[in-house]
């Protein structure tokens, strides 16, 4: 009938559960062969903001992220190439069942990555900046990444280790796809953090 809508469940879909995908968010993730394989692996989107605060109430009045939490950054080295820079940023993590929704706001030092997506007067906006996909933990694993974006003229433009829970390269790739990616490899700690969050917000 026209104007209604039906869903229709084929025989290779998997079966409706609470946390999609079905077999977790942070499954092994797909060996890397090729750029390409990183976006099997995406499980998170990044954005950034002019107000932290304001962003998050708008996210869960307007779109529905009520499970929310903001996260510290302390400890964290933040490198631009190979040379440590000074950076500060404010940080906050919703889901809802699914990928993990990360909000930004740069505060000082080497911020301008995120804020050449964000409107020139100041404005208030969220704006999408990256999208996050993990690989295996590791030098071996990273340096393997890192031979493929050089392959493809592309490169680890900014890192940021966290002892014990994540090291981040930033990838700007938006010349060619309009964002930046975020390679991340993720310890057991922010595994299931992030692994949490996302199955207890569905």
């Amino acid at each position: 009938m026209r104007g209604e809508s039906r869903w229709v469940q084929h025989e290779y879909m998997a079966p409706n559960t609470a946390v999609r995908p079905t077999e977790g968010l942070f499954a092994a993730p797909r060996p890397v062969r090729a750029v390409a394989d990183l976006f099997a692996n995406v499980w998170q989107l990044g954005y950034v903001t002019t107000d932290l605060d304001r962003a998050l109430e708008e996210l869960s009045t307007r779109f529905g992220f009520e499970h929310q939490f903001r996260v510290p950054s302390g400890g964290a080295t933040f490198m631009a190439g190979d040379e440590v820079v000074p950076w500060e940023a404010r940080f906050a993590m919703a889901a809802r069942g699914g990928l993990i929704v990360e909000v930004i706001e740069p505060v000082s030092g080497e911020v301008e990555f995120y804020r050449q997506s964000l409107p020139g007067d100041g404005s208030f906006a969220i704006r999408l900046h990256h999208l996050a996909t993990f690989i295996e933990v590791g030098d071996e694993a990273w340096e393997n990444v890192a031979g493929l974006l050089a392959g493809a003229g592309l490169s680890f433009d900014y890192t940021m280790l966290i002892p014990g829970r994540v090291r981040a390269g930033y990838v700007d790739a938006r010349a060619e796809l309009g964002h930046f990616l975020e390679v991340c490899q993720l310890e057991h700690e922010d595994l299931k953090f992030f692994g949490s969050l996302a199955a207890e917000s569905a």
